[in-house]
């Protein structure tokens, strides 16, 4: 691991946990509605699913990013959205780490190790598919070459954590086609042309929040 990553990893794992519980409430104010808690469906009766992502950061271009994946259309509620890689908890997962590991390698085609993993984000309930989902960070010291699974990958997308998440105005507004065919604004980021919403862009605005505390030497690569 080459020093820019150590140090990356080193200041990340610090802002979590210092700024954690900040960084989470300050995702949650730019939303445009208090989502229920996993507890909270719980108690109405709702079977939660348990799932996790894994956000995977590297160097490129003399910034770091991320990798999100547009997923392919099929019949549900996520079809054709872009996310953070990851799924469902399966019965042989050891733990929800195990899980985000496991999904990202079949979903993208790269095995992500353990000890590259830093750190975990706010669990975020999903009430239009009920899921409850932990997303892990992981930081590497190159971008993989990937191999994805073209049944779930429609395209794999690379985000700029400075330019596409931090920079002013980088979550704005957009109109979001709904099931009822109504044209509902949600805050969203442009990532490569792709409209970034939903719990992702909630997802990643606790992330950026969490980046614009590390010194501006640690954001660069």
């Amino acid at each position: 691991m080459d020093d820019g990553t150590q140090k990356l990893r080193t200041a990340l794992q610090k802002a979590m946990a210092r700024n954690g519980d900040d960084a989470a409430m300050k995702a949650e104010v730019a939303m445009p509605f208090e989502r229920p808690s996993r507890v909270q469906a719980e108690a109405e009766g709702i079977h939660v699913r348990m799932a996790s992502v894994l956000i995977v950061i590297f160097p490129l271009g003399g910034q770091w990013h991320l990798a999100l994946m547009q997923r392919t259309a099929y019949d549900g509620v996520h079809s054709g959205q872009v996310s953070v890689p990851g799924g469902e908890v399966e019965a042989t997962d050891a733990d929800l780490l195990q899980t985000a590991l496991r999904e990202f390698e079949e979903e993208m085609g790269v095995q992500i190790s353990e000890s590259a993993v830093i750190g975990r984000l706010s669990e975020r309930y999903i009430p239009p598919s009920h899921f409850a989902v932990t997303p892990f960070v992981a930081c590497i010291s190159a971008i993989p070459e990937w191999n994805v699974d073209s049944n779930e990958v429609a395209a794999v997308l690379t985000a700029s954590i400075e330019e596409d998440l931090c920079r002013d105005g980088a979550l704005q507004p957009t109109p979001i086609m709904m099931s009822s065919s109504v044209r509902v604004p949600f805050p969203a980021y442009d990532v490569q042309g792709h409209v970034v919403w939903g719990a992702t862009a909630l997802i990643l605005t606790e992330l950026a929040a969490l980046w614009k505390t590390l010194p501006p030497t640690v954001r660069k690569t």
